[in-house]
């Protein structure tokens, strides 16, 4: 049987002797990433402490004077705003880029994407899961622009932590919001009571970008949309006097 010489066990000794001094050294997504270890984690994760640190990852510039007071508007503050156009007019992609970059910023805490349970045609039948799962195909496109803008594994983070919250009209009655952004899509689907409610709904903080298209209804009623832009027309015209300035602002925000 061969021996170990003992200038190799003095070596490992030594070793060994360094490894138990050295600390211990703590693996996060960051060192994973930097060591070539483990799998490739997305740029935006790299700064892990507690909550991942945020990046657009697209910015857009919006095209045309429609879409510039729309995100005009969103940025002013204004407590509620209409967004009314055809199918591609980027009603959508808009409200999602502010979102992100109010969420980017961390001036708002949540954002709610809310669209009425009405569909085009035959329906498919009931759907699994809970109540995301179910929603999540009716708001498929305005996550899709969330991911272009935040990241697909941002994104999802979001949705576990509940920073981006999936909701039905039906229970919004007695919802408050408050540091927040909500957007509401295809809101010519509310009846006239839901549309109240919905507007009613705005706390300290808060916004709720309605986007909608007048040419797509699928709801026999009149929508609550088509009443507000009724009003808010009738208002332009004759401007009643018990409204102030601020008021009229509100009013002319669409």
């Amino acid at each position: 049987m061969s021996r170990i010489p003992k200038n190799s066990i003095s070596v490992f000794e030594e070793e060994l002797a360094e490894l138990v001094a050295k600390p211990a050294r703590k693996k996060t997504r960051a060192t994973k990433v930097s060591s070539g270890t483990g799998r490739e984690v997305h740029e935006k994760f790299l700064n892990v402490e507690g909550t991942p640190s945020l990046s657009v990852k697209v910015a857009i510039t919006p095209r045309g004077e429609n879409q510039k007071k729309l995100l005009a508007y969103l940025r002013e503050g204004r407590k509620l705003i209409w967004a009314c156009g055809v199918a591609g007019s980027g009603k959508s992609m808009i409200a999602a880029y502010y979102a992100s970059e109010l969420l980017r910023n961390k001036r708002i805490e949540k954002i709610f994407l809310v669209r009425p349970n009405v569909h085009c045609g035959k329906s498919i039948g009931m759907l699994k899961g809970g109540l995301a799962d179910k929603l999540a195909p009716l708001l498929a496109q305005t996550l899709t622009h969330l991911e272009k803008f935040l990241g697909k594994s941002y994104v999802q983070y979001c949705i576990e932590k509940g920073v981006i919250e999936m909701c039905a009209v039906e229970y919004m009655r007695g919802t408050s919001f408050e540091n927040c952004l909500v957007i509401c899509e295809e809101s010519q689907g509310l009846t006239e009571d839901e549309f109240e409610m919905m507007m009613t709904r705005v706390g300290e903080n808060a916004q709720i970008c309605f986007t909608g298209d007048q040419r797509q209804v699928d709801i026999k009623d009149t929508t609550g949309l088509a009443k507000t832009l009724a009003m808010i027309d009738r208002v332009k015209k004759e401007r009643p006097d018990f409204l102030d300035t601020d008021d009229m602002n509100e009013f002319l925000t669409k």
